[in-house]
């Protein structure tokens, strides 16, 4: 599997229901960096899995002041839940810790993803990354190759790698090697109002911006709520290919959950035009709702991604076959290949149905 973020994955959400799915026995991960902006969206995964009898190793690195305070000490608290163990990776010369490298394994296969995703809110699903995931024997010599890789970070005998345990926290902090998160955010913070005063006084940005929301931290029971940041990704069909091609139906099964409560309408991102419901009744009760999308009229086959945003709910619309549609379709299409299910339809024929998937 490709994960193109965040238009058709979510890389966190794809992590948190793997560490969660009962298949791995062990976790080897290693990361750039780590932030509790990431760690709380993973938080009940891990109690579920270490808790259950599950080990994991992670290896963080501490370069660029991006690892936190916080993020470091939320992976020692998990290690009360269970078999967890936590390396710092640093070398103090100018090179940089930089992998992104997840394995999950049980006794006789593993899945290996390696990306450009870490351990922090906005690599887990809101800025723009990749990662590239292989099924394979425990035995493949690509699985070898990885684990013995993940196996040098954590060697402590190198010099370059140490256990991480209350004291070194304690020495990164006080030594400058990390720093808390609200510190990390205001040097952030001064640096973007600086560069965006620069772009102010000259009138002129390069290019356009396109808001991505993060969803909540999860819960024990995760659901789609009506809460922003949840994504749902449909595959839409016309009411006709002729006189109504702009009117597609929404099934009252999906409007009826969480993630339309209190949402009247949609928000085109293409033009910021909202469109209403319509009822459309049957036998003297409603039997679907009805929406004009109009930038679909020209397109043969219609996907959209829709985001609820703390304001409205906002959506794409994209041509499946278009660059931006295919990572859609896609990920719609292997829904259907997951157990269970993750991406649902109208009806059997596939073709003639309606299909939609949460992220």
């Amino acid at each position: 599997m490709f994960y193109n973020q965040p238009l058709a994955h979510r890389f966190g959400t794809a992590l948190a229901d793997d560490i969660e799915s009962d298949r791995w026995k062990r976790l080897e991960f290693a990361v750039a960096w780590v932030r509790r902006s990431g760690t709380q969206h993973l938080h009940s995964s891990f109690q579920k899995f270490l808790k259950g009898g599950g080990a994991a190793q992670i290896t963080v690195g501490v370069d660029i002041e991006n690892t936190s305070q916080e993020g470091l000490a939320d992976l020692l608290a998990w290690e009360g839940a269970g078999q967890l163990e936590t390396f710092i990776y640093h070398n103090e010369t100018d090179s940089t810790f930089h992998p992104k490298v997840y394995l999950l394994r049980n006794d006789t296969d593993a899945r290996l993803i390696v990306g450009s995703n870490n351990l922090t809110g906005a690599g887990l699903f809101v800025n723009t990354e990749a990662g590239l995931q292989l099924d394979a024997p425990l035995a493949d010599p690509l699985i070898t190759d990885a684990r013995t890789a993940l196996a040098s970070w954590r060697d402590v005998g190198s010099g370059l790698a140490r256990r991480l345990d209350p004291i070194l926290l304690k020495d990164l902090v006080g030594l400058g090697y990390v720093f808390p998160e609200k510190e990390l955010r205001q040097r952030r913070k001064t640096t973007t109002e600086h560069a965006a005063t620069k772009r102010q006084k000259s009138g002129q940005a390069l290019f356009k911006g396109l808001h991505i929301t993060r969803p909540p931290a999860r819960g024990p029971k995760p659901s789609t709520a009506h809460v922003a940041g949840t994504v749902l990704l449909m595959r839409v069909r016309r009411a006709s290919e002729t006189e109504r091609r702009t009117q597609i139906q929404i099934p009252l099964r999906l409007l009826r959950t969480d993630f339309f409560k209190g949402v009247n309408g949609l928000v085109s991102a293409h033009d910021a035009r909202e469109h209403l419901f319509r009822e459309a009744k049957a036998r003297g009760g409603v039997n679907t709702i009805k929406i004009d999308i109009p930038e679909i009229d020209p397109m043969p086959d219609p996907v959209l991604r829709l985001e609820r945003t703390p304001t409205a709910m906002i959506y794409r619309a994209y041509d499946a076959n278009a660059i931006l549609g295919k990572p859609i379709r896609q990920a719609l299409l292997n829904g259907f290949e997951m157990l269970p299910s993750a991406t649902v339809k109208t009806v059997a024929d596939q073709a003639k149905a309606t299909w939609w998937r949460f992220i």
